[in-house]
């Protein structure tokens, strides 16, 4: 009977020490794990309640541009070197468009913008955007357009890879990009159930995928959009502490191999 009881906690030590390791199969990505997820082109991103619109106004016309002075961007002219022109001619240099303050999408998916009123926004993409509002500045002011820009560029990760919210630089990126800006995945993570959170449409959309597998690029999974949250959850393993440097592990072993001892010699 005490062989019995002894074998048993002797597999139960072996037991914790093997579910509290953490293996490369669980934690590497572009693995070849098939999944069937269907083949997509990214999306666009379509603006949504909420948003913020910076909308720089160009206009050919002097008095136009003074109305709307400030949308306007300001320009800084520099020198142009060139050794075969006579004397130093001046060129536009980079425009300043940081002073111009953004335009909300309010909830009934329009905005305000002086001289043109309500213009409805929502469900647009940027460029769609853009073409609407110089469609109804060129009415307004012949030679008359606007550039539009999305200023809430950001997203939210929650979960094994932190809790943060991270400016992007482009209205689309990979989800491999997205959690490089994050920081590195606890390597208690579990990379199989990985989901992105999209507002789309006035409702939610949950998007759950094995982020190990090679198959997601290419699909709808491999691309996040401004106001997306990614949420990594916890895994099953982590139950004896979350310590995976050499000497935590040494450490580990040392206490589990002083528990056997104990129970062989009590037993």
């Amino acid at each position: 009977m005490k062989s019995k009881i002894k074998i048993f906690l002797i597999g139960i030590c072996i037991l914790c020490i093997s579910n509290s390791c953490v293996t490369n199969r669980q934690t590497d990505l572009l693995q070849e794990i098939e999944k069937s997820y269907p083949n997509a082109s990214p999306e666009e991103y379509k603006i949504i309640p909420g948003d913020l619109l910076t909308i720089t106004v160009y206009s050919m016309d002097k008095e136009a541009g003074e109305l709307f002075a400030g949308y306007t961007p300001n320009f800084t002219w520099i020198n142009n070197v060139d050794n075969t022109a006579q004397g130093a001619g001046q060129i536009r240099g980079q425009e300043n468009t940081w002073q111009i303050r953004p335009i909300p999408v309010y909830a009934d998916g329009n905005i305000t913008f002086p001289y043109i009123g309500k213009v409805h926004m929502e469900g647009l993409t940027i460029l769609e955007a853009r073409n609407v509002i110089s469609a109804k500045l060129d009415e307004f002011a012949e030679g008359t357009s606007a550039d539009v820009n999305l200023s809430n560029r950001y997203f939210s990760v929650l979960g094994e890879a932190g809790a943060r919210r991270i400016t992007m630089n482009t209205t689309q990126m990979t989800i491999y990009q997205a959690l490089a800006l994050s920081g590195t995945i606890s390597p208690y993570g579990d990379r199989t159930k990985v989901s992105i959170l999209r507002q789309a449409n006035g409702s939610s959309i949950l998007k759950t995928f094995d982020l190990r597998s090679e198959d997601i690029v290419n699909t709808d999974f491999y691309y996040i959009q401004p106001n997306d949250v990614i949420y990594i959850p916890q895994g099953k393993r982590k139950f004896l502490g979350a310590s995976t440097s050499f000497v935590g592990f040494v450490g580990l072993l040392t206490s589990v191999a002083g528990v056997i001892i104990f129970a062989l010699r009590v037993i």
